[in-house]
């Protein structure tokens, strides 16, 4: 769910793991030096008996960029438990039925065309004709969904697998571990926020998307830069400019749902065992991010 945020700034390392197949959230690590920093996208919330630690994800990401920095992985050695944004084995597992298929689908006697304005359906056509990439198909997608896929593809021609995301890489080690696994949120609570866009929302995303695309690659690099080095305003700046541009839309997808994390993330902090979040680096940052929302609750919040 980044996620859009530069997919329309729901690309954010951060939206959601099952947009991971659909949007590129990552950029071309070797073109940037490792940072030299003390800093981290971790924070540390101490608890009376447990540490719950905050990971800033990113969806996307190359095999050759781990292990990640030694804080982030003595982190989640020392978890017990791993608390993601969904149940990534249920979305596996759901992935190709014909109900989940479904919800991405247009639903019947409904056309591509007349979700979008002219000149954003042409955009959109002009792009998918240029790239080789088979009209017919994704014209049956949703169009936030056909244009997420469209990102995502040039995402793959960079190099980039959602299995090598940050949250998947760590999904697999928990489960592979017997840590405990907490989900956020329900597989289809995540799906039905990403097939309810109104026609007007729906248009400006596309076309978002669709204006921001070529530029994937620099604007990515600058995302994966201030994440290495733990520099949360950038991240910020990065990844929550749909807070301006698309209130609603943000409030929605980030906001709304960074709030209902609080309670559940206070809980683990009065429990007794450790326990790493794992949640979209959009999340974290600003301040309406986990990390302010923490504190304000007088809990004691630290970046590593």
């Amino acid at each position: 769910m980044e996620r859009l945020m530069k997919t329309h700034k729901l690309r954010a390392c951060g939206i959601f793991p099952v947009l991971a197949a659909l949007i590129c959230q990552a950029v071309l690590a070797q073109d940037i030096p490792g940072a030299s920093t003390n800093r981290h996208s971790l924070w540390k919330l101490s608890g009376e008996q447990a540490t719950v630690y905050l990971l800033g994800s990113i969806h996307l990401f190359k095999a050759e960029d781990y292990p990640l920095p030694a804080p982030i992985e003595r982190a989640f050695t020392n978890a017990a438990v791993a608390v993601f944004e969904t149940d990534i084995g249920e979305l596996e597992r759901r992935a190709l039925e014909p109900e989940t298929l479904a919800k991405t689908l247009l639903p019947p006697g409904q056309t591509f065309r007349e979700q979008l304005s002219a000149q954003t359906y042409n955009l959109f056509t002009n792009y998918a004709v240029e790239a080789g990439l088979p009209l017919f198909m994704l014209e049956r997608l949703r169009p936030v969904m056909a244009a997420m896929a469209l990102v995502e593809l040039e995402c793959m021609k960079l190099g980039f697998e959602p299995e090598n995301g940050i949250d998947m890489h760590y999904y697999k080690l928990a489960r592979g571990q017997g840590k405990t696994l907490v989900p956020l949120e329900s597989v289809d609570f995540q799906l039905n926020l990403l097939t309810s866009f109104s026609k007007e929302e729906t248009e400006l995303l596309v076309k978002s998307t669709l204006e921001d695309i070529k530029t994937t690659r620099k604007e990515f690099a600058g995302i994966l830069k201030a994440w290495k080095s733990g520099d949360t305003a950038g991240l910020e700046t990065l990844l929550n400019s749909m807070a301006v541009e698309a209130p609603a839309i943000f409030k929605r997808l980030v906001t709304d749902r960074t709030e209902r994390w609080v309670p559940k993330i206070q809980e683990l902090s009065r429990g007794k065992t450790n326990a790493i979040v794992i949640v979209g680096a959009a999340h974290l940052v600003g301040k309406d991010g986990l990390v302010e929302l923490l504190r304000k609750k007088d809990l004691k919040v630290a970046q590593e």
